[in-house]
């Protein structure tokens, strides 16, 4: 599951991705995000029609297009998990056709403490990002739907295994896409199976895990220090991709 992430930088990220994506990338404004949450917008990158890169602002969490229909009660889909992304049709229309990346630069977990009876348990924030943080993309989908209030444009995040890193806190992780698939994850000519096979089980590379504030559960709270560490452990590293 991935159910708050960060996007801490807008300057340099529309650099960063043309970098990666090897065109230009037209985009949006946003500000700095340090807990974005599910139905609250943040930026994700699609192809348009004519076929360039677009930065747009939509709803996290995945509303059907059937959404505005008399008496539909759509549910929330904020994740998608790979081994069900060809039994729903809501996800498999938009793994064929409306793929997205959704620029990052982090995710929270919960560590519960297993010792504790659960109705005392009070879960541990993990923040998982690269060390140092720089840009990196889940790969996402998404939707438009009519509503009474006009158009909605919402995405949800593909999730898989966790690597050995999130292993120990969660038994699922937001899909991180090599830069170098980018491009392919978002090209319209490729189809489902072949944009399903971009999508794997993430290295540990450079990146830790730190515990943070349990303030990071209130999703009215956005502010730089819901990611500073509160602990001083000693992180695990490598290298990326």
């Amino acid at each position: 599951m991935c159910g708050r992430y960060t996007l801490t930088r807008h300057d340099d990220v529309i650099e960063d991705l043309e970098a990666s994506l090897g065109e230009s990338a037209q985009g949006e404004w946003w500000r700095p995000r340090f807990n974005v949450a599910p139905t609250q917008p943040a930026p994700v990158v699609i192809t348009s029609k004519a076929g360039g890169r677009l930065v747009e602002l939509m709803r996290w969490g995945l509303v059907p297009f059937w959404a505005g229909k008399p008496g539909a009660k759509p549910p929330l889909m904020i994740n998608a998990r790979i081994e069900g992304l060809t039994d729903k049709a809501m996800f498999r229309d938009a793994l064929e056709r409306r793929r997205c990346l959704v620029p990052a630069d982090g995710f929270f977990e919960w560590k519960r403490d297993q010792a504790a009876p659960r109705s005392k348990a009070k879960p541990q924030p993990i923040y998982f990002h690269p060390q140092p943080r720089h840009l990196i993309c889940f790969a996402g989908l998404w939707a438009k739907a009519k509503t009474d209030a006009g158009e909605l444009y919402s995405f949800t995040i593909v999730t898989g295994p966790p690597n050995d890193l999130v292993k120990p806190i969660h038994d699922r992780m937001p899909v991180v896409l090599a830069p170098s698939a980018y491009s392919a994850w978002l090209d319209p000519s490729l189809d489902a199976e072949a944009a399903k096979a971009l999508l794997g089980v993430p290295p540990i590379g450079d990146w830790i895990g730190e515990p943070v504030s349990i303030r990071v559960n209130n999703a009215q709270l956005d502010e730089p220090d819901l990611i500073e560490p509160v602990e001083q452990d000693k992180p695990v590293q490598g290298s990326l991709f």
